[in-house]
């Protein structure tokens, strides 16, 4: 575990993200940028306010609070954010103009009233398809943050092997992973773009628990510990010989790695086994074909081809009633970015951070299988996450 240290984002790494910004705009005036992680993306602070990016010229960050730690934070110089009525004056927003907005995250209450601040005058399009491609591809800064993160995220998971204990509670297990993980720096929460979407720091859960059906977009569920976030780990006790599933995203400066690795008191039955082993294969499959140009849609049939082939159609990702539909997703800053391995026409590039999770479901039984974090290179990809890939025997 390596210590953590409060990392602010170069000046030179924001003006890049602004200009691939401006690059994408087409017709487009301007754009304003509000939702948090976005705003931190561009200017290098989350606090409360907004910028706003023209096609041409220098950006305007305006913040609402804590003007003094986003003075302190960002690269650009923040204005205070005075009234709506202003904004179109404040921000030198021309007549006819046509801003592009988060129309994915913004809420419509907000969206009425920023459309009211503007006028009529001005038309309002969507820019968040622009935004998810171009924070897709990872700048060598971007990384090294991953990097560590996934460092961080080895060494908390492999801790399991210390704390596991016959009778001991999901969350108590839980807990120490977590420990570990919050000191290297985690911050104690997941951003999920995804609507209605939140994730505690991972998912352990043992035995039957780890299949239990849940809303959260993942092929894993959990009960979970109340009514309100129902996944992740609960009160239910380990038992020797059940697949204990341990699946965390570690972060390290806003930065996520993604990772999976099953532990078991003694040995699993012999059908959880040799599904675990035909999760390994799918994983390498997956993994070979990591690599600028390639298709989205033509992996995700590759790696359902291949648990076809191996046998494991009904269990590969869930059972065919409530299959995930991914079986890999981008990430960093978000857990669910772009691009998605899925039935999707999205094309692999270069320096694209991907989690690959082909993942065993039984309900009832319980769960095994495998997550890695990739960095896709220009020959190929390479493995962040470097625990051993076996199921664990403690």
């Amino acid at each position: 575990m390596k210590e953590s240290i409060y990392i602010l984002t170069p000046h030179n790494e924001i003006e890049a993200r602004i200009k691939r910004l401006q690059e994408n705009m087409g017709d487009l005036t301007g754009a304003i940028i509000l939702g948090s992680v976005n705003l931190g993306y561009f200017s290098g602070t989350a606090q409360e306010g907004l910028i706003y990016i023209p096609r041409e010229g220098l950006p305007t960050l305006m913040i609402k609070k804590s003007l003094e730690r986003a003075t302190e934070e960002s690269a650009l110089l923040p204005l205070p954010q005075r009234s709506l009525r202003s904004l179109k004056s404040d921000l030198d927003i021309p007549a006819g103009a046509s801003i592009g907005l988060e129309l994915d995250i913004l809420p419509y209450n907000n969206y009425l009233r920023l459309a009211a601040s503007l006028g009529e005058d001005v038309r309002l399009s969507d820019i968040s398809q622009s935004i998810k491609h171009i924070r897709s591809a990872k700048s060598d800064y971007e990384i090294s943050l991953i990097r560590r993160a996934a460092e961080n995220l080895d060494a908390a998971i492999a801790c399991v092997a210390d704390h596991l204990r016959e009778g001991m509670r999901e969350i108590d297990l839980a807990a120490e992973v977590e420990r570990s993980m919050r000191l290297s720096g985690h911050p104690g929460m997941v951003a999920f773009r995804r609507f209605n979407h939140s994730l505690p720091m991972g998912h352990l859960m043992a035995g039957g628990n780890a299949a239990y059906p849940s809303y959260v977009s993942s092929p894993t569920g959990g009960k979970g510990m109340s009514l309100f976030l129902p996944q992740g780990p609960g009160y239910s006790r380990i038992r020797r010989g059940e697949p204990v599933l341990v699946d965390y995203a570690g972060c390290y400066n806003g930065y996520l790695a993604d990772e999976t690795r099953i532990f078991c008191l003694g040995s699993p039955s012999p059908e959880m086994e040799q599904a675990h082993q035909a999760a390994l294969q799918i994983e390498d499959a997956i993994a070979r074909e990591l690599a600028p140009g390639k298709s989205c849609r033509d992996i995700w049939n590759l790696g359902e081809a291949e648990g076809e082939r191996l046998g494991y159609g009904d269990h590969l990702g869930g059972p065919k009633d409530r299959k995930a539909g991914f079986v890999g997703h981008g990430i960093g800053l978000e857990i669910d970015e772009y691009p998605v391995l899925g039935p999707l026409d999205q094309e692999i590039r270069e320096n694209m951070v991907i989690a690959v999770e082909p993942k065993m479901i039984y309900p009832g039984v319980g769960v095994v299988g495998i997550e890695d974090t990739y960095l896709v290179a220009a020959g190929g990809s390479e493995r962040l996450t470097r625990l051993p890939r076996e199921i664990w025997r403690v």
